[in-house]
């Protein structure tokens, strides 16, 4: 049984924090969920792990934690990943159990005031296992408040109906002015739920990287609230790697992206297509678009001129 009833901290998504993703880590290893300081409150009786950094916790979060340490019951541990010589910290250092830190540098910073402080470190990511083999390897990336979550279900049921394995990698990126807000996060969930798990998320993917990524993946998948369009350029940047695009088509998606032929249409799947097929799509798709290109649309705007 865990020392700790629970890991708390201010940041709880490992996808936009380092300091959550180092608790989600440890949680892991301690056999405990990692809840926001909040929720934390109502484990007043029973010891928690604090583990946070000062300097990312907003003024209401330092309201909460405020209100955690005036209680007498709330007993704690806690682990800080930086230090900020403030009076908030002061009572942190004073009122818990133990303190470790994440370097000997933050330990000699905290000494002055907590002569028992405990210097650790912060462990790296785990190595990966070499990944397992599957059959059918997706690709998705976009802008983080596209995603459309109705095609992936479909396509998430054809393949479960299929005898062959697969995964899904996400790559999203952020569009000026937006940001990864939970509906974001709620939204990779369902994807998640949808491929019963075979979901793997990227990140951020440099041009060239996604690149390399087109020309080794089975297929590209891309959904759109009305349908595909030629402006649409993770598609048609797709299309000219030779890589198959699974989309939705509409009455204005165009002529040129044929179901079957040039494209595949989730909503006309009745099963997920084999590898030839797969392949055959991508090789027209490739010719298809070759004349389009930036060499081409410069020579047609200049000629408009």
């Amino acid at each position: 049984m865990s020392t700790y009833s629970c890991i708390a901290s201010f940041h709880i998504n490992p996808l936009t924090c380092g300091v959550a993703r180092f608790n989600t880590s440890l949680a892991a290893e301690l056999g405990v969920k990692v809840v926001t300081l909040a929720i934390a409150k109502e484990f007043s009786e029973n010891k928690i792990l604090l583990s946070i950094k000062l300097q990312e916790i907003d003024e209401m979060g330092k309201e909460v934690l405020t209100s955690m340490l005036a209680n007498n019951k709330f007993r704690f541990d806690v682990f800080l990943h930086a230090s900020d010589f403030s009076p908030l910290e002061d009572q942190i250092l004073q009122k818990a159990e133990k303190v470790f830190a994440a370097s000997s540098e933050i330990g000699v910073e905290l000494s002055n005031r907590r002569a028992d402080v405990i210097s650790l470190f912060a462990p790296g990511a785990a190595v990966s296992s070499s990944s397992e083999n599957t059959e059918i390897n997706l690709l998705t990336f976009g802008m983080a408040h596209k995603i459309s979550v109705a095609g992936y279900h479909r396509l998430g049921h054809l393949l479960t109906l299929s005898a062959r394995s697969f995964r899904l990698e996400v790559s999203s990126a952020l569009h000026e002015g937006t940001s990864f807000d939970e509906n974001f996060f709620l939204v990779s969930s369902e994807i998640s739920q949808a491929f019963g798990g075979r979901v793997r998320f990227l990140g951020f993917l440099a041009d060239e990287e996604v690149s390399r990524r087109l020309l080794t993946t089975s297929a590209l998948v891309a959904f759109f609230p009305r349908g595909v369009r030629e402006n649409n350029t993770t598609v048609l940047s797709a299309m000219a790697h030779g890589c198959a695009v699974i989309s939705n088509l509409d009455s204005s998606s165009p002529s040129w992206m044929e179901h079957g032929q040039t494209i595949f249409d989730i909503n006309q799947l009745k099963s997920f297509p084999d590898e030839s097929l797969i392949r055959r799509v991508g090789e027209n798709a490739k010719k298809t678009v070759a004349e389009f290109n930036f060499a081409v649309l410069s020579q047609i705007i200049q000629k408009e001129r």
